[in-house]
């Protein structure tokens, strides 16, 4: 076969597979997690959950419309526009926490007890309130 070698030809459809999968894996899931950060992701959601939720879980630190407090920041900002901050963010920063990076409040915590629908709901009001803004341009939920 126009001299490739077996070993080649088989490395090579592991690669063209691997990629494959790479792919579909990015094109949606049931987390709702995206590794895009384009202005055109789909997302899923709930928005009067996601507010609620909001309320019970992060509005203490990031404020009642996420306009940030004295001691979180605001998420309606463009620093947490999909493009900079992808939905995927989000979801790391209430599983795993987030070190202190953009601005002066100190680390951010784990939120345990949130599921990853919880968490798209989440997303879906934040989002929400940076189109409301003018902050985000795609579609929220």
């Amino acid at each position: 076969m126009l001299g490739i070698s077996s070993k080649l030809l088989a490395a090579l459809s592991i690669l063209a597979v691997v990629a494959m999968v790479t792919l579909l894996a990015g094109c949606g899931g049931s987390d709702g997690a995206s590794s895009g950060g384009t202005s055109q992701q789909s997302r899923i959601g709930s928005y009067d959950n996601g507010e609620r939720l909001f309320g019970e879980n992060c509005a203490a630190c990031h404020g009642a419309a996420a306009e940030g407090t004295t001691v979180g920041p605001p998420l309606v900002h463009a620093v947490y526009n999909p493009n900079h901050h992808p939905d995927f963010s989000f979801h790391n920063a209430v599983n795993d926490g987030v070190p202190q990076h953009h601005w002066a409040f100190g680390d951010m915590e784990p939120r345990p007890g949130l599921s990853g629908s919880d968490v798209n709901d989440i997303i879906c009001y934040v989002r929400q309130l940076q189109v409301d803004e003018g902050i985000y341009e795609g579609e929220a939920c």
